[in-house]
């Protein structure tokens, strides 16, 4: 059976300090993300973990560039493995950087998976769902984030409101509720559904991204209460998530872009590195993976290794 993974990104999240007066992973039990760092706290004391099934360390965000990381350039690195803040000479976002489109259009973790040639139908897949005013804006404006031009360039299907509904993708915030969209038949998952729900599609494909960004909101919001409800719904999720999936045959990756959340007392994106967590047969080959360059060339290692499994 060949090897699935799941990628779950998490923009705006670092490994801050320890001080609970500025960093919500310091101050609320979540025992979700604990599992994912091997019951640790997500801050900077948390150990690193290299063991074959399960890793857990720091990986910098700054790649070598003064100034904060930015999403543009972050995310592009993410999904290329190129340093796109050294190309483009600084950290820019949050849309991709003009010196990122190409290496996008040519070259996006989507197409590295397609290339594979790996037993799926669609190998590659996005599960998040967009409202129908997100196709009129970027179709008007043509200010695509940096996940949507990889699909669009890979040919890989972005999926609409009507995915949502019929069970075939998830909402940015996991459960829906907060769906711009208004339906009568779209109701609000639990976490738990969330993340079965997620779990059934990485089974469906090689590689399945989802992409939650209400973590970099919350981050900038600077209130303690929104970031609590976020971190805690995520926290439910990924336990769930981790029950929900089988280590023997699907591998699931989270990491972020930059930190944000984990400091409260600043506005701004911060330099703290970020949590890569992987979980799951195949996780050795993010072991040596430091910064965020490293990771897309692990997820095709590992798919690459995983096919006759």
């Amino acid at each position: 059976m060949p090897r699935h993974l799941l990628f779950v990104f998490l923009d705006g999240v670092g490994l801050g300090g320890t001080d609970p007066a500025v960093n919500p992973f310091a101050r609320l039990p979540l025992p979700g993300f604990a599992r994912l760092a091997g019951g640790a706290r997500w801050t900077h004391e948390a150990p690193t973990l290299e063991r074959p099934t399960h890793v857990f360390q720091p990986l910098d965000a700054t790649l070598g560039v003064p100034g904060l990381p930015q999403s543009g350039t972050g995310q592009a690195t993410l999904l290329t493995g190129v340093n796109c803040a050294a190309r483009a000479g600084r950290h820019y976002g949050p849309f991709p950087h003009t010196t990122s489109r190409p290496l996008l259009a040519a070259n996006n973790l989507f197409h590295q998976v397609q290339r594979l040639g790996l037993p799926f139908e669609e190998p590659a897949a996005f599960a998040n769902a967009y409202p129908d005013r997100f196709f009129t804006y970027v179709e008007r404006s043509d200010r695509w984030t940096v996940t949507t031009r990889c699909c669009l360039d890979a040919g890989v299907r972005i999926r609409t409101h009507a995915d949502l509904v019929q069970g075939d993708a998830l909402a940015a915030d996991v459960t829906a509720g907060g769906w711009p969209q208004r339906d009568p038949h779209l109701e609000p998952l639990t976490e738990a559904e969330a993340a079965h729900r997620l779990a059934g599609l990485a089974r469906r494909h090689a590689f399945t991204l989802f992409e939650h960004f209400h973590t970099d909101k919350a981050g900038h919001s600077r209130s303690f209460d929104r970031a609590e409800a976020v971190l805690t719904s995520l926290d439910r999720f990924f336990d769930a998530l981790l029950d929900a999936l089988d280590p023997a045959h699907t591998l699931l990756l989270v990491t972020s872009d930059h930190g944000n959340i984990e400091d409260l007392s600043t506005k701004s994106h911060t330099a703290h590195p970020v949590p890569l967590a992987a979980l799951g047969d195949g996780a050795h080959h993010f072991a040596a993976t430091h910064d965020l360059t490293g990771v897309a060339p692990a997820i095709v290692a590992a798919l690459e290794d995983g096919r006759a499994r």
